[in-house]
């Protein structure tokens, strides 16, 4: 079985990337060979004067891999080194991402979807998916884009992780509904004590909200709390960046912030669990560990200090507090169950939407529109607002939480050599901000929300180029000067 290397290149003249591309070529020239595997490095070289295209030099170095025989693939940046661990062989039925723990990310996994860096395909697997999108230039998202074009050809699937025979939700519409839960000896110990809080919910960015994105400073990050204690916030919010927070602090006010991204409309297990014996918290989705704090594969994080006590500060599902309207976000969605327990796994709290009420808030029989706790120990919510409503989906039977969707991940520990970075600094991006801020908008806005045509729209098969030139530069290692047509 023979490997294409295909490493996307373009020589600006400061000598950096030249000095990467000279440095990774006799690295990988030994790290594979030790490993017996028969390989080519193929460099998608750009010679001509438009925006740099990551996608179309690795699109092209596969098509002359291709023409040479070569049996899988590898998409690799030019400036990250494998390191011992690295497994290069055949991918198998799924793409495989291999450039899981950087050095730069202190050997960590930068984020869930994550897809960069080095990438492993088969022939008929890249061309399923019509290879590399065409519309990124500079920086940015072409590897997201990737990705989800592995999604959408079925190479990764959702698993139902939980059925749960359900028929009625509790339906916030994200204007003005909340549930106010009054403090109760209880609850009191929450969030001081060992606690864990689990929610299974649907969260969505209200009609009146934009998606936040990083690179429009004219849309603002707004986070919907969907149960929460007012003060010091703390809880669990669903946010327009998709995804779901967590919040807590300690005495000296020290914020503990946790985050796990998730798209929309979709069913969601969120829990927080916090440990006082070991000062430790953890936040998961569909319970798996994904991410944490920055969004890095470390969920697990510790506090020194005692956490914030709220004493008699009752509990609010669907926003902060009713007295901040001024600056209040409402949670939108549906929510079918709610729990707390303490550091004993006993029940504090527990909403099962379905036996908590019995059709709607305008029964008669729903004293105060109240929303029963289940737990026994009286905590009930009381309903504010003429439009929250109960709702029992025709047909529906149960609710299925499913798995989140993450890459098909190997092991594989890279060094990553020293360059200006291009990507998101302070929540920035460097570089082209412009350009890359276009390609955020065509993945968020489009590629998401399945508005791309794969097949059809400007990938692989698409492709408008000229080959100026071949240059067989080592034994392993074929240059190919390429122009591409905007």
């Amino acid at each position: 079985m023979k490997l294409g290397v295909c490493i996307p290149y373009r020589d600006i003249g400061d000598g950096v990337r030249k000095e990467h591309l000279d440095t990774l070529v006799p690295h990988l020239e030994k790290f594979l060979g030790e490993r017996n595997i028969d390989f080519t490095c193929y460099v998608g070289h750009q010679v001509d004067d438009i925006k740099f295209s990551r996608s179309g030099t690795k699109n092209v170095a596969y098509l002359e891999a291709k023409k040479d025989g070569c049996d899988y693939f590898a998409f690799h940046d030019v400036d990250m080194l494998p390191e011992d661990g690295c497994d290069y062989s055949h991918p198998g039925d799924t793409p495989k991402h291999i450039a899981t723990f950087l050095s730069q990310w202190n050997y960590t996994l930068r984020d869930i979807e994550y897809f960069g860096g080095v990438v492993m395909f088969t022939g008929e697997q890249f061309e399923n998916i019509n290879g590399y999108h065409m519309d990124y230039w500079g920086w940015g998202m072409e590897d997201d884009d990737l990705f989800w074009r592995c999604v959408r050809k079925g190479y990764y699937k959702e698993e139902v992780i939980q059925e749960i025979k359900q028929k009625m939700v509790l339906v916030l519409d994200g204007k003005t509904t909340y549930i106010e839960i009054p403090s109760t000896r209880t609850l009191q110990s929450v969030p001081q004590d060992s606690f864990e809080m689990e929610i299974i919910c649907k969260g969505e960015i209200p009609e009146h909200e934009e998606e936040y994105l990083i690179g429009n400073d004219d849309i603002q990050y707004v986070k919907y709390p969907i149960i929460s204690k007012r003060g010091y916030d703390f809880g669990i919010d669903f946010n327009n960046s998709n995804a779901y927070a967590s919040s807590m602090w300690d005495f000296k006010n020290k914020h503990y912030y946790q985050w796990v991204k998730q798209y929309q409309d979709k069913w969601t297990k969120v829990n927080l669990k916090s440990d006082t014996d070991k000062s430790q918290i953890l936040f998961t989705i569909n319970d798996k560990v994904l991410d944490g704090q920055f969004g890095i594969q470390k969920s697990k994080i510790r506090y020194r200090d005692r956490l914030k006590r709220y004493g008699r500060v009752p509990f609010y599902i669907g926003c902060n507090s009713p007295q901040s309207w001024g600056g209040q976000r409402f949670f939108k969605g549906e929510i079918a169950e709610i729990k707390i327990k303490n550091q004993y796994d006993e029940l504090l709290l527990h909403y099962d939407m379905t036996k908590s009420i019995c059709c709607d808030q305008d029964c008669k029989k729903c004293k105060e529109n109240m929303v029963k706790d289940l737990s026994g120990n009286d905590n009930h919510g009381i309903i504010h607002g003429r439009s929250t409503k109960f709702y029992n989906a025709p047909g529906r039977e149960s609710i299925s939480v499913k798995s989140t969707v993450v890459p098909d991940r190997r092991y594989g520990r890279m060094l990553c050599m020293e360059h200006e970075d291009e990507g998101i600094v302070n929540n920035k991006f460097q570089g082209d901000p412009e350009q890359t801020s276009k390609n955020e908008v065509i993945y968020r806005r489009k590629m998401q929300k399945d508005l791309i045509d794969i097949d059809k729209d400007s990938g692989l098969k698409q492709m408008k180029y000229t080959i100026d030139s071949i240059d067989t530069i080592y034994d392993r290692h074929k240059l190919i000067n390429v122009r591409f047509d905007k």
